[in-house]
């Protein structure tokens, strides 16, 4: 039945990953289709391989990966035990676990990276224009909010520029010049996707991560090619900035008006300011409760009272999340759940760090790649709870496992050859 060495099988699981990109951000849903599918596909293989008992020859750093996601559920399922929570709380980070066995697949079966360098940035290109479609055809107020919450659908777009940036550099150290040009244009695209979301929580990732990628390829790339590209990335924002309705320049005046209101007045029935609101209301909350918080129905129920006490704004205390991944985790699962939560980010971010430096371009690019997608998370995770969304836990675990079981063969293989 499992045969890891037929081609349909390979083939399926690259027509998977490349559906992915291509899907993400194109209709409704279109981000649970392939992580769904390759789910299915590794649990059949994991009671294959049980039943035959066939062993998985796990490295010591896919089992660090394991019990990591391990880990995060279960703080998940113990903080519902213990606040007496409601099933559906075990939703979200469920896709942790579910993800286990297509990790074991794609660590027998990884995908090519073949697949990676065209789906990206077809997929980057494809956010763009439906965010293009969005604005100026359907006339929404935010891209990509009929078919996925706004914030989220600007994230995800934020991460296949980035990506797709990170690919053209590749081909740049390849000599393939037009190829990374046409990855240059594919990452303006899923920026452009970003910006015309009106989701401000992504944005600071483009400076941070496009001078950490530059540094990664520092001695790979001229100096005529830092400035032309820095240049075309300057022309190209200022020109999005001077297209009509996007918004850009609207939000980033609403949100200094907003701090400079919360700052002088207190007001916390703005935007950001609900922000500082919901951010004061944790700090109160994990000084009662520091070590398992206060469970995903007490922690809104606190921030309400908090309001009623006039400690915070009214607007504030209506949010079920406090807008900041970390302060939520760390308000409704305490201590031991930021710990969790750290954690999904800091073991992939050890297992691909070290591949920065390889003299391999290939293992350098897939492990910029992995890079690149947990640092973007974090950041998207300062001003949006990212992961309280389907779509956030299957694109950051289905990323992040497919990344990891191809940075992990293609490691094995370089020892092998050497």
């Amino acid at each position: 039945m499992f045969d890891l060495k037929h081609d349909k099988l390979a083939l399926f699981i690259n027509v998977c990953v490349g559906f992915f990109f291509l899907s993400a951000l194109t209709f409704q849903g279109g981000y649970n289709v392939a992580p769904m599918a390759l789910m299915l596909l590794g649990l059949g293989y994991s009671v294959y391989c049980l039943f035959k008992k066939m062993p998985f020859a796990l490295t010591k750093e896919t089992k660090w990966l394991i019990w990591t996601l391990l880990f995060y559920f279960s703080v998940f399922v113990l903080s519902w035990l213990i606040h007496d929570g409601k099933i559906r709380e075990l939703d979200n980070p469920s896709r942790a676990i579910l993800l286990i066995p297509a990790f074991l697949l794609l660590l027998k079966t990884p995908p090519k990276l073949s697949t990676f360098l065209w789906s990206v940035p077809l997929g980057s290109v494809l956010a763009g224009f439906m965010a293009i479609y969005d604005k100026f055809i359907l006339q929404s107020e935010a891209a990509f909010s009929s078919r996925i919450m706004y914030i989220q659908g600007g994230d995800i777009a934020m991460s296949l520029g980035l990506f797709s940036m990170a690919i053209a550099l590749y081909f740049w150290q390849k000599t393939q010049r037009k190829q990374s040009a046409l990855c240059i244009l594919a990452a303006l695209f899923g920026i452009l996707g970003s910006i015309l979301s009106t989701a401000r929580g992504g944005w600071p990732a483009l400076p941070i991560l496009l001078i950490a990628l530059l540094w990664i390829y520092r001695r790979n790339l001229s100096k005529t090619f830092f400035i032309t590209l820095i240049g075309l990335f300057a022309i190209a924002i200022i020109g999005i900035a001077q297209m009509p309705n996007n918004r850009m320049s609207e939000r980033f005046a609403a949100a200094q008006d907003d701090i400079q209101q919360y700052l002088e007045q207190g007001n916390g029935s703005t935007s950001v300011g609900a922000r500082f609101d919901m951010w004061q209301s944790v700090f109160i909350m994990v000084q009662e409760k520091p070590i398992l918080g206060w469970g995903i129905q007490g922690a809104p129920q606190k921030r309400h009272q908090l309001a009623e006490q006039g400690i915070i704004s009214q607007y504030a205390g209506q949010f079920t999340h406090a807008h900041n991944q970390y302060l939520d985790d760390l308000s409704k699962r305490g201590i031991v759940g930021l710990v969790a939560f750290l954690a999904i980010f800091v073991i992939p971010l050890r297992r691909f760090m070290p591949g920065l430096k390889s003299d391999s371009a290939e293992t350098k690019l897939i492990a910029t790649l992995g890079t690149l997608h947990v640092l973007a998370v974090m950041i998207y995770c300062l001003s949006q709870s990212f992961f309280a969304h389907n779509s956030g836990n299957l694109f950051y675990f289905f990323l992040t496992i497919v990344w990891y079981a191809l940075f992990t063969t293609q490691q094995g293989n370089i020892k092998e050859m050497s």
